[in-house]
Parts: C-alpha cells; structure tokens; sequence
C-alpha cells in the first residue's frame, strides 16, 4: 500500500484549480467554468469548486493556438 498520502485518487493527480488554470492560461474563471458546464472541458465539481482534467485543458489549449479566429483565446497582458 506504501504511504497514506500514495492514495489519493489518480483524478486528482491529473487535474488543475480553475483559479489556477486561469492564471496560467490568461482565461476569465467564469468562461471556465462555463466550458465546463457545456461539456467542452473535462472535470470533477466538488461541492462549489470545479477541477479541470489536465489533458483536455492542454488539448483546449492547443486547438485554440492552432485556429486563426483568436476570439476565443485568453486574454493578453498588455
């Protein structure tokens, strides 16, 4: 079994804060939330806090790179 803290789900390991992703990523918490919501992302919502899956968040990421229409595309600092 090894450690007490070696077992935590696996689903943890994989995800990321939506606070978090959004700092990284330069996206709005609450569009986050709603490509949650819409199913365009994958997650876990515990109680009030959403986990986002860290391998669609960087498919998301990438697909949004690659397109011309940059609408969509987190925010700049300016």
């Amino acid at each position: 079994m090894g450690n007490p803290g070696s077992e935590i789900p696996d689903v943890f390991n994989n995800c990321i804060s939506v606070k978090a992703a959004s700092f990284h990523s330069g996206y709005n918490l609450q569009y986050l939330r709603r490509l949650l919501r819409d199913g365009r992302l994958t997650g876990l919502k515990l109680g009030q806090t959403w986990l986002i899956d860290m391998r669609t968040f960087e498919a998301y990421l990438a697909k949004v790179q690659q397109t011309n229409d940059q609408r969509f595309g987190p925010k700049k600092a300016e």
